[in-house]
């Protein structure tokens, strides 16, 4: 059994949890009103040669895995989220080549996108620490190209695709 402050407490930060979560819900932007024929386009023009430069010497068995998006505005939503917010072990893609070309396609093709800013005096910060390219982001961008190349067939029939 549990003291009354103790419940208090935690019935404070899990209500703050459940706020904090409906913020990021509500902040989401869902691509449903994208160009999804034009994004394709410009992937296959820009993104996929930066993305190509960015790998550059990954052999392309190295970081198999199934990559999985529902249909267009999803594998969008997922896109956006990987190229644009860091993860443990790789600083944030956000101002590599390939990001760049994503988020500018995203804001051309879809009405109202607009990324998250970046400060800049932390990305360059960022940029001369991070030197090398660590395994732990080359695998964040392999994952990122299955998504696109998810995203660039025809018509979403598979769930999941090896690459």
């Amino acid at each position: 059994v549990l003291p009354d402050a103790l419940l208090s407490v935690l019935s404070v930060f899990f209500r703050k949890i459940f706020v904090l979560q409906l913020v990021g819900l509500v902040l989401t932007y869902n691509f449903i009103d994208c160009d999804f024929e034009k994004i394709r386009r410009k992937y296959q023009e820009v993104i996929y040669q930066a993305l190509e430069k960015y790998m550059d010497g990954t052999r392309s068995t190295e970081f198999s895995h199934p990559v999985y998006c529902a249909d267009p505005p999803d594998c969008l939503a997922r896109i956006e989220r990987l190229t644009l917010h860091r993860i443990r072990g790789c600083a944030s893609g956000a101002r590599e080549a390939f990001a760049e070309g994503t988020v500018a396609a995203l804001a051309a093709e879809c009405p109202g996108y607009a990324a998250a800013p970046i400060n800049n005096t932390q990305a360059k910060k960022k940029r001369k620490k991070r030197g090398v390219t660590t395994n732990k982001c080359r695998e964040q961008v392999a994952h990122l190209i299955g998504l696109w190349r998810r995203f660039s067939l025809p018509l979403l029939k598979l769930k999941y695709i090896y690459f």
